[in-house]
């Protein structure tokens, strides 16, 4: 079941990124909008896990910033091809 709710917890944070730098893409050059896409993911998501009891806090930083980590260089990869030369 763990990996299931891994796997889970990849896809949603790679579909809320991607969303949320395609909006952000159309007053933002695409690898700046994919850089504050991640930044306002982080710091909505860090500052969601401030407010949890104190043992919870890890097991959710991992829950989220691990998939976030992962599909960084996807989301930088995707910006720097829609870049224009």
């Amino acid at each position: 079941m763990e990996p299931l709710i891994l796997l889970f917890a990849a896809a949603w944070s790679g579909l809320l990124l991607f969303l949320l730098a395609a909006a952000l893409r159309r007053s933002l050059p695409p690898m700046r909008a994919a850089l504050v896409a991640f930044g306002v993911s982080a710091v909505v998501h860090g500052a969601t896990t401030l407010l949890m009891d104190a043992e919870a806090r890890m097991p959710v930083l991992l829950f989220w910033g691990i998939p976030h980590l992962l599909l960084l260089p996807l989301l930088l990869l995707a910006a720097a091809k829609q870049t224009p030369r």
